[in-house]
């Protein structure tokens, strides 16, 4: 069973759905999705012009996906009512989730969220043979290189110090 994948026109859909529930426009707001976000599920930024960015890893994840949609599209909400306003995750701003039907909270765990998502594409998993510490590498970086030449004296924990490290190998490289 393969996951569904959404994109830019579900969230044009869904906008206009909410637009018309919601009593605004929000065609003029840019819609982007980040490969590059990571710390983050989506972005409000009012622009000029105003958009909203979601990040790339909520796209197979259907109920992260949809309320990642209307959580940002409830700070949309909230400034096209109130141009120039910053309510960031105030009360005015729950109530506008629940009027989109989202989670009324400022983030849905996207260090877990991402984490997870990360882990699925993930190539190369380090860890320190001491305290544990676990990183995740999509690419042969730096440190993946440096582990693989045989020489991780040069590397260090953060968290430990220690300069012991196992690689392992997730995926291979297509």
């Amino acid at each position: 069973m393969t996951a569904m994948r959404y994109g830019l026109m579900d969230l044009r859909r869904e906008y206009a759905r909410l637009d018309a529930r919601c009593g605004v426009d929000t065609r003029g707001i840019v819609l982007r999705i980040s490969a590059r976000a990571r710390g983050r599920l989506g972005l409000f930024r009012p622009g000029p012009p105003p958009s909203i960015e979601i990040s790339a890893f909520v796209l197979d994840r259907e109920d992260l996906f949809w309320d990642t949609a209307r959580h940002e599209y409830a700070h949309a909400l909230v400034w096209l009512r109130d141009p120039g306003s910053d309510h960031g995750h105030d009360a005015v701003w729950k109530a506008a989730c629940r009027e989109v039907g989202c989670t009324p909270r400022a983030t849905v765990r996207p260090d877990q969220a991402l984490r997870e998502a990360r882990m699925e594409q993930a190539r190369y998993r380090v860890v320190c043979k001491r305290c544990g510490q676990e990183s995740i590498y999509l690419r042969a970086g730096k440190i993946v290189q440096v582990l693989q030449s045989g020489s991780p004296h040069r590397l260090r924990c953060k968290r430990c110090g220690s300069a012991d490290f196992r690689l392992e190998t997730l995926h291979p490289a297509d």
